[in-house]
């Protein structure tokens, strides 16, 4: 399959029987990473190309072995359950090229301790940080929205 000119991944897999998912090579012009691409893959970190503005729907939802994850200054939405039940991430930095954080985007990353809030984010989506393990000291900022909680 030739993936040169792919701009898009859509909600459907692109990798399909796979045992443990050990690196993927992306195109240099790829933008948004969506749907089920990494979806519960055995995957420990993921390096983001500088190309990808977007973390769509569920990208890495269920990645149980990602700890580790850098997210450009090109990422501008962290969408719904992009990282749902990554219960192994630990630590993240979202940059404040980031303004929308979508639903339950961190929802169960119950390893996550250490995460930072830049002031460019406008809009938090519902259950953003639903179980988290920072959910307590997240409460104490008074920008994030009772409902990130829920």
């Amino acid at each position: 399959m030739n993936i040169d000119n792919l701009q898009y991944i859509s909600q459907e897999r692109i990798f399909m029987n796979e045992p443990v998912l050990i690196s993927i090579e992306t195109p240099n012009n790829l933008q948004i990473i969506n749907g089920k691409n990494i979806f519960k893959k055995d995957i420990n970190e993921f390096i983001i190309p500088s190309s990808i503005n977007k973390l769509g729907y569920r990208c890495f939802n269920g990645c149980l072995s990602l700890t580790t994850i850098n997210i450009p200054t090109t990422i501008n939405e962290i969408a719904y359950k992009c990282f749902n039940g990554c219960s192994s991430l630990k630590t993240i930095n979202i940059p404040t090229s980031v303004s929308k954080l979508g639903n339950d985007c961190f929802s169960f990353c119950s390893s996550l301790t250490s995460i930072n809030i830049p002031t460019s984010i406008t809009s938090f989506g519902n259950g953003c940080f639903y179980r988290c393990r920072c959910e307590k000291e997240l409460k104490k900022n008074e920008r994030i929205p009772i409902d990130c909680f829920k």
